[in-house]
Formats: C-alpha cells, structure tokens, sequence
C-alpha cells in the first residue's frame, strides 16, 4: 500500500492550482476577445492584441490547462486505485520540464512574438522560445506518462490475472491517447517549425497542416478523458450503486484509444490536395469514435436510473425526482454531462463529408468546441474541485450556498452562446475575425445572434468568476480540514466487481490495433503528398 504523505499530493496540488491559474487567465482574454469581436459593441483590444490574445486563449486553455489538470488527477488518484506509488523522479523530471515549457511559450505569447493561434499554422511564424516551451511541455508531459506506464508494469507483474481497476483504465487511456496525439505534433516541430522559427526554412503548408491535425482532433479526446473518468467514477459512489457496466467503461476508453487520433482529416475537408478517398476513411473512423461517447452517455444514464429506482423512482422517469440535485456537484457533473451531448452532436455534424462544407471556418465551430473543452471538460474539472479542494488542499468550500449558481450559470451561458454563434455560422459569420462589421456592410443575419452570443460567453463567465471565488477564496480562507476517506477509495456498494483478467485488460493488443490503425490512415495521404512534390513556402511574421 502507498505511503501517507504522498508526493504525488504535493505534485497534484502545484500541477491543478497552475492549470487553473492558467485558466483564469485565458478566460480573461476570452471575455475580451468576444467583446471586441461582437458587432457594433466596444473594441477592448488592439488588432495586434486581439491575435495575440487569440493565441493565448487557445494555447492556454485548450493545451495546457487540461494537460496540467490530467496530469495532476491522475498523480492524485494513481496510489488510491492501484496501491504503487509513482516514480518520484520522474514526477519531478516532468514538473520542471512542464514548468520550464510553460514560461517560455507564455512568455512569447504574452510578449506578442507568437501570434500564430492555436493552429500555429506554417507559414506563419513564431518566436522559437514558443515552439522550444511547447516542445518542452510535451516532453514533460512524456516523462510523466512514462511515470504512469512503469507504475502499470509493476502493479501488473504484482497482479498478473486481475483486471486493472476502471479509475486507472482511464488514465492509461488518457496518455496512450496524449502520447499517439502530440507524436506527430513533436516531429513537425523538430523537422519543420523550429527550423523555420531559427533559419527561416521553407515549409510545405499542407503537410504541415496534416501533421498538425493528426495530432488536433485526438487533442479532444485528451481533453475529455479526465472528465469522463471523474463521471464513470463519482456519480456510482455519490448514488451508491455500481456503476452499470464496467466492461461498457473499458469498451468505451479502448475505443476512445484506437479510433481518437486517426481523424484529422475532417478538419480538413476543403483543403486540395488530399483525395476524397482518403478524407471519407477518416470521416468513417470519426463515426467509430462517436460511438464510445454514446457508451458513456448510457452507461452514465443507466447508472443514474438504477440509483433513483433504488431510492424508490416509479414510472418512466421517476427516478429522476429521487436523485440527489441538491447536491452541487452531482448537479455540475451532470450539467456537464448535458453539454457534452450538444457538443457530440454538432461533432458528427462538422465530421459530415457534405455539411462541413457548411460550417467550415464559421462561427459554428467555434460554438462547437467551446460546449467540448469549455463545457463538459471545463465544468466537470471546476466541480470535482469542490470535492478536491476538501481532500487535495484541505479546505473547506467558502461559500457553499453559492455553489449550485456555478453550474447552472455555465449551463445558461454556454448554451445561450453556442446556440447563437451556430446560428451566426448557418448565416455565414465567420471564426477567427476581429472586425465583423466589414466597414458597414455586414449582413443582418450576423448582428443579433452574434450580439447574443456574446451575453452568453458573459453570462458563462460569471459563472468561473463564481468557481474562482471558490477556488481561490477557500485556498486563501477556508477551514483547514483533514479528510480520512478519499472519493477515490473503493465504491463499497460495487458488490460485483470484475474479478478476472479479459480481453480489454491487454494494453498491448489495444495499442498494436492503434499503431495499426493510424498508419492505415495516414501513410496514404502523406504518400500522396511526398510522391507529388512537396511546395515549400517561407515563413512569414503575423
């Protein structure tokens, strides 16, 4: 059993606070980015503001925000479910990588010298301090995994014929997904972007978007694994029930691991010079990759259903009323769970062949992402936090009256906001743009759903400001508390846990049919690319 006084504690505890310092930070920019970009309201930024906040936005809280959450939760949780500790050099190794990478890239950022978006397109070009910090945060990010495969390696040769726990099922999910998503990310920007920031090498623009994109798409998935681990975990040991299938749980993350990272070509539908061929393959492969979230989503649902039954529930949807709404966190965890159903619909939209040709580069994909990594990762990582600020930093919740309006504020905002700018991108408005009004000559159609997206993205905002008064308010004045039993001790109401080794506990099976699988969808659109003749173009300084 792992020792008290964990250092995967104290490791947790600086990796989250960090990731939520970035948070605030890149929310604070968003609100100023969707005023100034709102038509006919107050311009808050400069143009060259704008892109660079743009940047950091995106960077910051779809990069490395949910990084430093996964990698801080997963430290926590790891001596908890498996018993091992952590390889403690290793967790410092990864600390200092991931720390070092994040100050130089949020020092080219924040100083102007990477205004290159999230997409950090070739040919635009950044300082190399961003692509030297990014490299560095990866690798850290790397080092950490390899903390997580050894920790399996070892509890394994312990445990040969037991099945590995569900909690630690998603965390191998997680960085297998991390380590197949930011493996093409690392080689172009050690072959292309690093090159281009230092000696001005020309790049091709369409393989470097491919590689980028065979890591962007998986990126979601990264993103939405802790916050579906926290789901199939805390809502079966809140209600009391076992959770309705387990070997639904392990399905649904083996899918997520084989089919997350061979998709990218969805996003680039309009791009020529890729066959249709192979962008129908993937379009294929993304639907596969649906399927695990409507796994989760039933197993999720069935687990609430058999709880509210066994609290009484009657009729259809009777057992609705018998579960514990009262409760701010089950009540965020759900809400969360509800906009991440918005957010895969409108997924397999942008992932259709036919109509992403209608929401391409529009205001509607940026609705999109935001109910993914804003709602269903963000508010489920926000609420957990109500549960770990008792156990992680041993504080009670300032304000415990207050916290229900954190998730039902979110709910009411990032929908009134993702439903106006889909709105907005049907009618044509465009993503990215600072300046809608087009001198004058914007259509009619864009003003009113834009301007009311832009309440909601406030509205939405009110209610982070809400959990950073939690946050940092219970940090700085809570009640100094000790918590003998974490949430994450075994669910003593699981009568039926697995008790043998099957098919879904071979790592190596899974893995093989993800290496398999990835070059089968790549090698015949980078072959295409090479054999016609790559075009590079030089750099340019946004």
């Amino acid at each position: 059993m792992p020792v008290k006084g964990l250092y995967e504690d104290s490791y947790a505890r600086r990796t989250v606070l960090v990731g939520f310092l970035v948070l605030s930070i890149g929310g604070l920019i968003g609100l100023l980015q969707i005023i100034t970009r709102t038509p006919y309201w107050p311009d808050l930024e400069s143009r060259e503001m704008y892109y660079l906040g743009l940047t950091a936005h995106g960077v910051f809280n779809a990069i490395v925000f949910p990084l430093l959450y996964a990698v801080g939760i997963s430290a926590y949780v790891t001596p908890r479910v498996l018993g091992i500790n952590l390889n403690k050099k290793l967790l410092q190794a990864s600390l200092i990588l991931m720390c070092a990478g994040c100050i130089l890239a949020a020092v080219a950022i924040l100083s102007g010298k990477a205004n290159v978006l999230y997409t950090f397109y070739a040919p635009l070009k950044a300082s190399p301090l961003f692509y030297l910090g990014a490299a560095l945060l990866i690798l850290g990010s790397w080092v950490f995994a390899a903390s997580v495969f050894e920790a399996y390696l070892r509890w394994r040769r312990a445990n040969p014929e037991k099945p590995l726990p569900l909690t630690y099922y998603g965390v191998m999910t997680t960085f297998i997904v991390w380590l197949t998503a930011t493996t093409p990310l690392v080689f172009l920007v050690l072959k292309d972007l690093l090159p281009m920031s230092l000696f001005n090498k020309y790049v091709d623009v369409l393989e470097a978007r491919t590689y980028f994109w065979w890591f962007g798409h998986a990126l979601v998935y990264f993103w939405l694994l802790p916050a579906i681990i926290w789901w199939y975990y805390y809502i079966p040991k809140r209600l009391g029930v076992p959770l309705f299938s387990t070997k639904m749980a392990k399905l649904a993350f083996a899918l997520f691991i084989v089919a997350s990272a061979p998709v990218g070509l969805h996003h680039q539908f309009t791009d020529p010079g890729i066959s249709a061929e192979y962008k129908y393959l993937q379009t294929i492969i993304t639907m596969v990759v649906a399927s695990p979230s409507m796994l989760t989503a039933f197993n999720i649902l069935a687990t609430m259903e058999r709880a509210g039954r066994v609290r009484g529930g009657r009729g259809v949807l009777g057992w609705l009323k018998k579960l514990p709404w009262g409760d701010p966190v089950f009540l965020g965890t759900t809400i969360a769970i509800i906009i991440f159903g918005n957010g895969g619909i409108t997924g397999i939209i942008n992932a259709s062949y036919q109509l992403n040709n209608v929401v391409h580069n529009t205001s509607w994909v940026v609705g999109h992402f935001h109910m993914t990594v804003g709602g269903a990762v963000a508010v489920t990582f926000a609420v957990s936090m109500y549960v770990l600020l008792r156990e992680l930093y041993g504080r009670e919740v300032i304000l415990p009256r207050l916290q229900p309006a954190m998730p039902l504020l979110a709910l009411v905002g990032l929908y009134t906001f993702s439903l106006a700018y889909y709105a907005a991108g049907l009618a044509g408005a465009p993503r990215r743009t600072m300046d809608l009004t087009y001198g004058g000559l914007i259509p009619d159609s864009w003003i009113l759903p834009l301007q009311v997206g832009a309440i909601g993205g406030m509205i939405f905002f009110a209610a982070f400001t809400i959990f950073y008064i939690h946050f940092y308010g219970s940090l700085l004045f809570g009640k100094k508390i000790t918590v003998i039993e974490s949430i994450f001790s075994p669910n003593p109401h699981n009568p039926h846990p697995e008790n043998k080794k099957g098919l879904l506990d071979s790592m190596r099976l899974i893995i093989a049919i993800t290496i398999i699988l990835n070059l089968l969808a790549y090698i015949g659109p980078l072959y295409e690319i090479y054999t016609r003749g790559t075009i590079p173009v030089p750099p340019r300084t946004p």
